[in-house]
């Protein structure tokens, strides 16, 4: 029975050690030896005993292990007086204060596995941002800064385009309505959504100029680089002001004013950028409280041969 397993495992004061180191921290065999002064063969038997009876397990790493206690456990019916009393043991192991030279030597075991930690920080330095966008992707930041954002919002992606932002956007909000005014980019966002759970989102035919949203419909508008494709600027930033409900909030990102003739033409914009101060002047115009300008330091194009490219902006308002 696994009862038994457990008084068995209690009986022994170096498990009863074990089970309190490790529950101070998850350790690896070897670091277990040192805090322990024990040798190796006597750890592992001990260990073996432990998992046994389930108040430890271990996770590999490459040809290594880490222990850890099994905390917690939720069981029901006939095993329930088994978790209980697993509970329990760990409670109490916990409350066991650790020897005074139990404590130095898993001090001096964490000092320096930080030691260790921090000679491999100095190796890979140079190389750190591309392994960790290699292993999370380059946006990762971004979805938890939305995090900050109630979630119960509705969120209107103006000029959605490929929809790049949608899948951001679903996983946060409560609604998002993605309006464009071409049916072929409306059709891309739909099928980039395709493999997520996206039934709030709506995909609506629209332009900036003419939202195809009621008086305060959202809490907040992004518009992103997409006035300066459009006809009259200040008539899409009072159709975001219209479609905010009161203490709504705009964010807007831009092009800085520029001069880029090979960029203007590949892109087939309409205006040539926005002087910053100037946009938020007319954000104040069409009713906004607050606006602000933020500079955004873009990243360099990742290849040489890319066409050179104007700096970006953002630009916030509340709708008082």
């Amino acid at each position: 029975m696994v009862t038994d397993g457990i008084f068995k495992s209690m009986t022994d004061p170096t498990r009863r050690r074990i089970l309190q180191v490790l529950l101070q921290n998850e350790l690896g065999v070897s670091e277990l030896v040192n805090v322990l002064d024990a040798p190796q063969s006597t750890v592992s038997r001990h260990l073996k005993t432990l998992r046994e009876a389930g108040l430890v397990d271990a996770r590999q790493n490459g040809t290594s292990a880490t222990y850890f206690p099994i905390l917690s456990q939720n069981g029901n019916g006939k095993d329930r007086g088994d978790h209980d009393l697993r509970d329990r043991v760990l409670d109490w192991s916990a409350s066991q204060e650790l020897p005074f030279s139990l404590k130095s030597r898993l001090e001096e075991v964490l000092r320096s596995r930080q030691t260790d930690s921090d000679a491999f920080f100095s190796q890979v330095a140079h190389r750190w941002d591309a392994m960790r966008t290699d292993c999370f992707g380059g946006s990762f930041h971004l979805d938890a800064l939305t995090a900050l954002l109630p979630s119960s919002w509705t969120v209107v992606d103006v000029g959605c385009g490929t929809g790049y932002l949608l899948p951001l956007l679903s996983r946060r909000f409560a609604n998002v309505v993605a309006v464009d005014p071409v049916d072929e980019m409306l059709d891309v966002s739909r099928a980039r959504l395709k493999k997520e759970s996206a039934d709030h989102v709506t995909f609506r035919k629209g332009s900036a100029s003419k939202l195809p949203i009621d008086d305060d419909g959202c809490d907040l508008c992004i518009a992103s680089l997409v006035l300066h494709h459009e006809a009259v600027p200040p008539d899409a930033l009072e159709e975001f002001h219209r479609i905010l409900k009161p203490g709504g909030q705009v964010l807007i990102i831009e092009q800085e004013a520029h001069k880029l003739e090979d960029f203007h033409e590949m892109m087939q914009d309409r205006w040539w950028g926005f002087d910053r101060d100037e946009l938020a002047g007319h954000l104040a115009t069409a009713g906004f409280d607050d606006c602000k300008t933020h500079e955004l330091h873009s990243v360099v194009p990742a290849k040489a041969s890319t066409i050179d490219a104007p700096g970006l902006f953002a630009l916030t308002g509340c709708k008082s």
